[in-house]
C-alpha cells in the first residue's frame, strides 16, 4: 500500500460526516430538562446532571439543572446492577421512561463528564446545552 494512501485515509477518517441515522438518533435521544421528564413524547431521552448518592446497586440520586438554573434532586431512578458511579461526579445519561407508570426511569447508558484539574462544571453551561439542544437536535 503506498504511504499516500494511509494518509489521505487518515484525513478522510478525521473529516468524517455523520451519518442519517446518526443525525436522527440524535433527534430522538433529545437532551431534556429534568422538569420536562413527566411530560416527554420520547422514551428514550438523556440528561445531564451530578450523583449525589448511591443508595443501592441499581439506584442512584441525580441532581440536575433545571432551565431556571436551580438544582432538582431526582431520586427514583434505576440503573442495572453492575453500576457504581462517582459521587459528586458529573454524568450523562442515557434513559428511558417507565413504562408502567410510576415517576422515575432507568440508566441505559452514561458518560463521565471529564473535566481538567482544577476546574469544575458550570450549571449554567449545562442548562445552556440543554436549551441549544431543544432547538438544534443534531447537536450531541
Amino acid at each position: 500500500m503506498r504511504m499516500s494512501s494511509v494518509r489521505e485515509r487518515r484525513v478522510i477518517n478525521q473529516r468524517r460526516v455523520k451519518e442519517p441515522s446518526e443525525l436522527r438518533m440524535s433527534s430522538q435521544t433529545p437532551r431534556v430538562d429534568p422538569q420536562q421528564i413527566s411530560q416527554l413524547n420520547f422514551p428514550v431521552f438523556r440528561l445531564i446532571g451530578q450523583v449525589t448518592s448511591q443508595p443501592q446497586q441499581d439506584q442512584i440520586i441525580i441532581a440536575s439543572p433545571t432551565t431556571g438554573g436551580e438544582m432538582v434532586a431526582l431520586t427514583n431512578v434505576r440503573t442495572s446492577n453492575n453500576s457504581n458511579y462517582d459521587i459528586q461526579g458529573w454524568y450523562e445519561f442515557v434513559c428511558r421512561t417507565n413504562d408502567s407508570g410510576d415517576a422515575g426511569f432507568l440508566v441505559l447508558d452514561s458518560v463521565k463528564c471529564l473535566l481538567p484539574q482544577g476546574e469544575e462544571m458550570s450549571v449554567n453551561g449545562v442548562v445552556a446545552l440543554q436549551q441549544l439542544s431543544g432547538k438544534f437536535p443534531e447537536l450531541y
